[in-house]
Parts: C-alpha cells; structure tokens; sequence
C-alpha cells in the first residue's frame, strides 16, 4: 500500500504515516534495538497506533521540511571531521596520564551517560505525546516499512556507516592515546548515531504491507 510519511510538531521521535487517507502513528524509538539498528525498520514488523480523530491529526502534524535529516546528520559529521582537523594542534594538551583500565572505565562511563541523556530526552518526547493523544488507548496494527527508494537505502547505509567507523576510530584512539578530546569525541558521535535510526522512515512517500 502506499504511504505518505510525515513529522510531528516539534517531535522527531514519531512519525505519521497516511494510509488510504487513515492517520496512524509510528513510534521511532519504541524498540531499542531499531535504534541501534535502524536497518531493522525494513526488515522486521512495526506497530503502529490509528486515529481516528482528525483534529489531533492535524495538530500533531508538522509543516514540510525543506532539509531531510539525512541532509543534516551529514552535515553535522562533515562539520566534526573539520572541527576535528582544526583542533588537531591542540589535542597534546588534552593528554592524560592513565592506566588502560582507567580509560576503560571512563569510557564506559561516557558511554553510559550519553545513552541515559538519550533516553531521557527520548521520554520527554513521549511525554509531550501523551499531553494530545495516548497511543496505548488506540487501535494497534502491524506493518512492514519499506524504504522509498534504493537512493534511500544508500543514503541511510552511507550515513550510518560513516558515524560508525567514526565512533569506533575515536573509541579505539582513546583507549591507545588516552587524549580527554577523543572521549568528547566518542560521546558526541555515539549520540548522533542514536539519532541516524530517524531517517530510515522520512518524510515523503513509501509503501506498507499490514500483516494479518
């Protein structure tokens, strides 16, 4: 079936897909391992959540963007590596002296409190849901998301592949360095790859299959 796809007001978290003019909700952060893997957006069924108010359909939807999320992840990592170049200089001045144990532990930490930020902002998104509408309360139906063209399925490959080599370039060079930049680093690249999970289902159209 066909599918047009649309974002939520001041909400990146969801999604509302348009099928045979039928609004239904996608929770984009409703499995974790989606987000860690956002190829699984095609592969495995999604739950979805209908509504059947109009009025809340149309509140809940955004204006158009004129730039994808893809467009911007890269522009963001094209910014880093620059930034990244430029400090270059610098980066003797951010050495520490630790054991490998130590760093170990600091990174794990980092680690740990990037994915508690993340999750945390992730519920005040729910949170905002549910001020309009609480998904629980509506009509759930599973689907198969299929991206929209093989462009999309490059771009998403490209865009996850790229943040992916740069987390594990900066986590291995900060075990081996032990320089306090690498693990700024790390922290900030591990975010925004969270957030690559978002343009495996974007705004345009695509196609859905219900399971029955």
């Amino acid at each position: 079936m066909n599918c047009e796809v649309q974002h939520l007001a001041k909400n990146i978290r969801y999604r509302i897909l348009v099928i045979n003019d039928e609004h239904y909700i996608l929770d984009m952060e409703r499995s974790f391992w989606k987000i860690i893997f956002p190829f699984l957006f095609w592969i495995v069924p999604t739950s979805i959540f209908k509504l059947e108010d109009q009025d809340i359909a149309k509140q809940l939807k955004a204006p158009k963007r004129k730039k994808t999320d893809g467009a911007l992840l890269i522009s963001l990592g094209g910014f880093a590596y620059v930034l990244g170049i430029l400090l270059t200089p610098l980066m003797d001045y951010f050495e520490i002296r630790s054991s490998l144990l130590v760093n170990t532990i600091l990174l794990i930490i980092a680690l740990i409190l990037v994915t508690l930020l993340y999750l945390s902002i992730s519920h005040t998104r729910k949170k905002n849901l549910i001020d309009v509408v609480e998904p629980k309360k509506l009509q759930q139906n599973i689907v198969r998301i299929r991206p929209k063209s093989i462009k999309h399925i490059f771009k998403v490959m490209m865009v996850y592949t790229w943040f992916l080599g740069l987390n594990l370039f900066f986590f291995i060079g900060f075990i081996e360095i032990r320089n306090i930049m690498l693990l700024i680093f790390v922290s900030a690249f591990l975010f925004v790859l969270l957030l690559s999970s978002r343009i495996t289902v974007e705004e345009g159209n695509t196609t859905v299959r219900f399971n029955e």
